[in-house]
């Protein structure tokens, strides 16, 4: 048995996975400073962690890989730019391997890739299926705080476990609500 990675970096392909790009024009076009965020999946772009050090570290970001090319990237970046290492870290591992103790609480989480790893593999280690990762984010939401879906992704409709049910499963037993749609991210937060 062995962790779930990617082999290699996913690019940039802003007409497949425009994700990034759109939680960054979320961020710009409100404004949003000083906020606390949790990014799932750097990409080989980085474009979260470099947007926010570009724009002066508006926010501080948290950022979860598990590609170790990835990871590399991330490393050569804040060697080049150590300021920006106060803003933006990003972890190694697998997603379903998360524990409630080591998180700090969110004001922004990004769960753009949901489920698109889940297997019989990762069951057999795993703490967190997709509904517990969703679980785990929410109850990690700081009062006001918002979780960024990408009903694009193909773990949305995909063949194991599928982030639209669990999404759609939140909404409709009042554990979560939604927000609004922002380009291609469905935005929600806590109910009232």
């Amino acid at each position: 048995m062995e962790l779930c990675t990617f082999k290699k970096a996913w690019p940039l392909t802003v007409d497949c996975c425009p994700c990034d790009v759109h939680f960054i024009q979320y961020l710009e076009e409100r404004n949003l400073v000083g906020k606390s965020i949790f990014h799932f999946g750097t990409g080989e772009h980085h474009l979260v962690g470099k947007n926010n050090y570009e724009r002066g570290n508006p926010n501080e970001v948290l950022a979860l890989t598990a590609c170790r090319e990835e990871h590399d990237i991330y490393i050569d970046y804040i060697v080049r730019n150590p300021l920006a290492a106060n803003y933006y870290k990003v972890l190694f591992g697998d997603i379903h391997t998360l524990s409630p103790r080591l998180l700090p609480a969110f004001d922004l989480v990004t769960l753009f890739h949901l489920c698109e790893t889940w297997d019989e593999q990762v069951a057999e280690y795993a703490r967190l299926d997709g509904a517990e990762i969703v679980s785990l984010f929410l109850s990690k939401l700081n009062p006001g705080g918002r979780i960024f879906f990408f009903p694009q992704s193909h773990g949305y409709s995909g063949d194991n476990t599928d982030a639209g049910d669990i999404v759609r499963n939140f909404l409709s037993n009042n554990e979560m609500a939604v927000e609004e749609e922002y380009e291609s991210l469905l935005i929600c937060r806590t109910p009232f």
